[in-house]
């Protein structure tokens, strides 16, 4: 399959990036390097073009019934101008897609699935939706979705728009429309993928090659830098963020993911209910865990095999350089008896790891909520 250009393709040549194919979207993999952008994002911002994201519309007077007899959260208690992360599962209770839902009015809601999975999700809503009084459609490149990510994020965009980013008027997952950078009509949600404060910007696809180059002139002074793939990805293993693909599935249940927070108690019937909450009771075999490797080890492949005392208990899915930590991280699924907080595996090569159930960096998540 040909790999295809994103609308900032010629804005990321004229800016010397490196280029790589993700999830079949020709991208930015790195400006400078991996590093050097990592900490900008930690330490001041960066701004990245989330490639391929784009919003499945679901509309009409059945909207809230149907997606709170699809989506594992409780639709009802999404307000106009909020959002939710959760999951979309199969009967088994496999993700077909971990998204967040966006509801901008009482009928109204915008679906985000990741990159790869927007036909397979904008298939599964029309079909499934076609017994209430709803459509389901992607609005696909009507909007470029953008990440504004870091502790400086919020006083970029006071430098570039009037609208009130406090944390009443737009909390977590919350949802407004301005005027950006002189831009009408840009949809700017308080959410990320780096477990710092920030914004991902739903820019008109006609203005954002202008946007995208005023965003970055006007965070010059706050430390702005352009960001590609190759830094979000180290930025969310420090995290314990899983990606749909590597380390969630149609054969992975948000239990085992360790994320069975985002499954909420309701009445309403959904795919995979019965399967979830008998795991939320009971517990599973395995779960995701983020290992912490040693100072100056080398990434084991994706794959790679986990073992104790010689047995092996899991498989490796996400590996990555944790930058601000300072130590080779990955994630795995272990075996549940083994999910304690210090415990020593294996990977090869005989490297010894240390399992880490919760995120290394900022595990209260204090950082995005400032």
């Amino acid at each position: 399959m040909t790999a295809k250009r994103t609308p900032l393709y010629h804005a990321f040549l004229a800016r010397n990036a490196q280029m790589a194919e993700k999830a079949h979207f020709l991208t930015a993999n790195v400006f400078a390097d991996a590093k050097t952008e990592h900490r900008a994002v930690r330490n001041a911002a960066g701004l990245f073009e989330i490639f391929g994201q784009f919003l499945v519309e679901v509309a009409g007077k059945e909207a809230e019934r149907f997606l709170n007899e699809t989506l594992v959260a409780d639709v009802t208690k999404v307000a106009p101008g909020r959002g939710v992360y959760c999951g979309i599962l199969n009967e088994q209770g496999g993700y077909i897609d971990d998204v967040i839902t966006y509801r901008p009015e009482p009928d109204l809601f915008w679906v985000v699935p990741a990159p790869h999975r927007v036909d397979r999700v904008e298939t599964y809503l029309r079909d499934r939706g076609a017994a209430y009084s709803v459509h389901a459609v992607s609005l696909g490149y009507r909007y470029v979705s953008l990440s504004l990510q870091g502790p400086r994020s919020r006083d970029i965009l006071a430098a570039v728009t009037n609208a009130d980013f406090s944390n009443t008027v737009l909390p977590a997952f919350g949802l407004l429309t301005a005027t950006v950078a002189d831009i009408p009509g840009v949809a700017i949600t308080r959410t990320g993928f780096t477990g710092e404060l920030g914004y991902e910007l739903w820019v008109p696809t006609e203005y954002v090659e202008s946007f995208y180059d005023a965003l970055l002139d006007a965070g010059k002074p706050f430390g702005l830098v352009p960001c590609g793939a190759g830094s979000m990805g180290s930025l969310r293993i420090e995290k314990r963020y899983p990606i749909w693909g590597r380390d969630i599935g149609e054969d992975t249940t948000p239990v085992e993911a360790g994320l069975g927070w985002t499954v909420k108690p309701k009445e309403a019937d959904y795919p995979g209910k019965a399967v979830v909450e008998r795991q939320k009771r009971d517990g599973t075999e395995r779960l995701l865990v983020l290992l912490e490797l040693p100072e100056g080890a080398a990434l084991p492949e994706m794959g790679a095999t986990v073992t104790h005392e010689g047995a092996a208990v899991g498989k490796v899915t996400s590996v990555a350089m944790g930058h601000t930590v300072g130590r080779p991280l990955a994630l795995a699924y272990v075996k549940r008896d083994l999910v304690t907080d210090g415990r020593v595996v294996n990977l090869p090569g005989d490297v010894a790891a240390t399992v880490r159930p919760r995120a290394l960096y900022d595990p209260k998540s204090t950082r995005s909520r400032i």
